[in-house]
Formats: C-alpha cells, structure tokens, sequence
C-alpha cells in the first residue's frame, strides 16, 4: 500500500550567509516513517531542517507539504503540516517553560499518547522556570514537549536527545513510534546513534550534497 507523502522538497539548494550552502537536496517524508539526518558539525544540519519547515534557507527548489506547494500554505496553516524542533533558539530564553507549551498549544486535540510523553517527558516543576534558567537536558524536554503538543504532521528535531539521560531517551523512543504509527512523520537530525534503531532511511550531509541511505 502507497504511504502518504507529507512533505517533499525536490531539487533544493540551500544557501547560508548569501552562500550555497547544500545542493541536491531531495527529501521526502512519508506517513508512519521515521528518518535519520546526519553529517558533520558545521555540515547545516539545523539549517536545512529550518529550510523544510518552510521558514528560510530554500533559495531554489520545491517544498511542498500534502502535494500543496509552501507558497499556497497561510502560515496557520503550515503550523498543522509541521513542527520545528530547534536545539539553539535565544529568542525564547526569557520565555517560561509554561509560556513555550501554551504557545505551541495549536492543536484543536491533542491525542492521548501525545498527553502521555508530555507528562513523562517534563517535570511540572519546571513550568515556571525561565528556558535561559535550565540545563540543556531541561530545555531539551521542553523543545520537545512543545513539539508534540503541536501535533503536526511532520516533526522536523534537532538533536532531541541532547542531555537526555536513558530514561528520558527511552520515553522519546517509545512517543516516536507511536507517534509515527498513527500517520505522522518524523525527520531527527542528530550526531548520536541512540535512536538509529527506529528508523528506516538515513539522509547523509557530505561536502555540501544530500545523499540517501535506506536502512530497511
């Protein structure tokens, strides 16, 4: 049976400080999947996830959500096609951990399963702390407690194990593949090797081009 396309960007070129920065960038993200997306440090990583959320960095190519192009989508509307997960984001440091979850609070129902890793995933006590107040594992279970609130179709994360300790990798493990099991895509850019085993396509940075690993 034909998985449902939720995001496709063809032929890319992604360009950082008014220069190119990856080419060939060719990405497609599927209904129920879950994809890898490596490369060195420095390789724009972060970058291009921003560029598929349909923000910035796309300087050629078609991104499209559903088979909708990003420039037929209102940007409410794009909030439901995706959600972007940022590990670096100092605009938000002043902001409670409260304040970030009810801001990505878009969803008109947040599924049961997603309720769940909310509740798992970050301690209440941290709800009123500032996000320049916590350690990088604290900001790292907020980033992701507002990313599945969202409740998007496509999840786009960066790093989202940065300072998680096993426990906490093992309950993101476990929301991912309920997550994707019930229709959604996710899209993980990261270093580590610790959520490697869910996933079915690795995307590979390598001197400023994309390459495809299919892993299953």
């Amino acid at each position: 049976m034909t998985k449902s396309l939720l995001l496709q960007l063809s032929d890319g070129v992604i360009t950082r400080d008014q220069a190119p920065l990856i080419s060939q960038v060719n990405v497609s993200l599927e209904a129920g999947e879950i994809s890898l997306l490596t490369g060195p440090n420095g390789a724009g990583k972060s970058t291009l996830l921003t560029a598929l959320a349909g923000e910035k960095f796309l300087t050629s190519g078609t991104l499209q959500f559903g088979g909708v192009t990003r420039d037929q989508i209102s940007l409410k509307d794009l909030a439901s096609k995706r959600s972007l997960m940022l590990q670096h984001d100092e605009a938000v440091d002043q902001l409670r951990a409260k304040d970030v979850l009810e801001l990505a609070d878009i969803s008109p129902a947040v599924p049961a399963h997603t309720q769940e890793f909310v509740s798992k995933i970050i301690d209440s006590a941290l709800y009123g702390k500032t996000l320049g107040s916590l350690s990088v594992g604290q900001r790292t279970r907020v980033f992701l407690a507002a990313t599945a609130i969202q409740n998007s179709e496509v999840m786009l994360l960066d790093e989202p194990t940065a300072g998680l300790d096993n426990e906490g990798i093992s309950v993101l493990a476990e929301f991912l593949v309920r997550h994707s099991s019930v229709g959604h895509a996710v899209l993980i850019a990261t270093h580590e090797d610790n959520l490697r085993t869910l996933v079915s396509k690795e995307y590979v940075i390598t001197d400023g081009a994309l390459g495809l690993k299919e892993l299953s």
